[in-house]
């Protein structure tokens, strides 16, 4: 009887892991077919031009799962729509200047900076009444699988369960007594707290330096390590003159790249793949 299940158990875990080697070798052709360059014309209809952070449908438009994004175009004097999420936002400013204003406070930007927005904060971004804006918006797109999409105008009434929950949190200032690994927790939420308070909700281009690398020329806005309202993702700029090329490298994350100005190509292991200003570049994992 022991052996039976014994062998029952085996097959159970050869199947199994038949089963995942089957689903990896399908995502991988996936990744391997679909382009790693997106053209404008190919952005997906709607607010993200790599599909809704809402829908989680992996490999749809390029060959990325877990990063989106998508742009705020406003004429001379328009606003986007007032609007709250759950995740943290960011707007990197690709051209024009304005507002960006968060639960009432307004931040003037201008191209190339970086605009951080926390958690289920009110924002919406303002043009200049002589000059248009364009606003470039990476997003995670991992909170599907949290079920933390939710996404409404800002009104009192909106959610209220969800206002009571966040503002709950938000009252948590002093750091929580104990040894214990929930008090560790405690202890961190009011350190998250302080940050949103006390962090910058905006980063200039002026205040970030280029830096000469192994890798090029760079310009880091925010990283893992940055104390930062909003946290989550790794931003920086790379300006490669004309006939130049950064260094080989590979990432264990994705990366997803907006071509401001120029035009050049990538080396996928070796695998060309040409680009020029406005589109977006697909980097899958691991890949060199």
């Amino acid at each position: 009887m022991a052996d039976k299940q014994r062998q029952d158990s085996d097959a159970e875990h050869y199947y199994d892991y038949e089963a995942r080697f089957i689903k990896q070798k399908r995502e991988q052709e996936r990744i391997n077919f679909l382009p790693r360059v997106i053209q404008p014309a190919m952005f997906a209809k709607g607010e993200f031009a790599l599909g809704d952070m809402r829908v989680f449908s992996r490999y749809t438009v390029a060959p990325l799962s877990t990063l989106t994004c998508g742009f705020v175009d406003l004429a001379a004097g328009a606003r986007s729509e007032a609007r709250r999420m759950i995740p943290s936002v960011y707007a990197y400013i690709v051209e024009g200047r304005g507002e960006c204003v968060q639960d009432g406070v307004a931040y003037s930007v201008g191209a190339a900076d970086l605009v951080l927005v926390p958690p289920y904060t009110i924002w919406q971004l303002i043009a200049n009444s002589n000059h248009g804006l364009r606003a470039w918006l990476p997003q995670i797109r991992l909170w599907h699988g949290q079920g933390l999409l939710r996404r409404d105008g800002g009104a009192a009434d909106d959610d209220a369960k969800t206002g009571a929950i966040v503002h709950a949190r938000r009252q948590v200032q002093t750091p929580a007594a104990g040894t214990t690994r929930y008090d560790w927790f405690l202890t961190r939420l009011a350190e998250e707290n302080r940050v949103e308070r006390e962090a910058p909700r905006l980063i200039r281009a002026a205040d970030c330096p280029w830096e000469t690398t192994r890798q090029g020329n760079l310009q880091f806005y925010l990283n893992r390590w940055t104390e930062t309202a909003a946290s989550g993702l790794d931003v920086m700029a790379q300006r490669i003159d004309a006939g130049a090329r950064s260094g080989e490298h590979r990432h264990i994350f994705e990366e997803l790249l907006l071509v401001v100005s120029g035009r050049g190509y990538d080396l996928h292991e070796g695998t060309q793949h040409r680009w020029q200003a406005g589109d977006l570049i697909c980097v899958p994992p691991m890949l060199v």
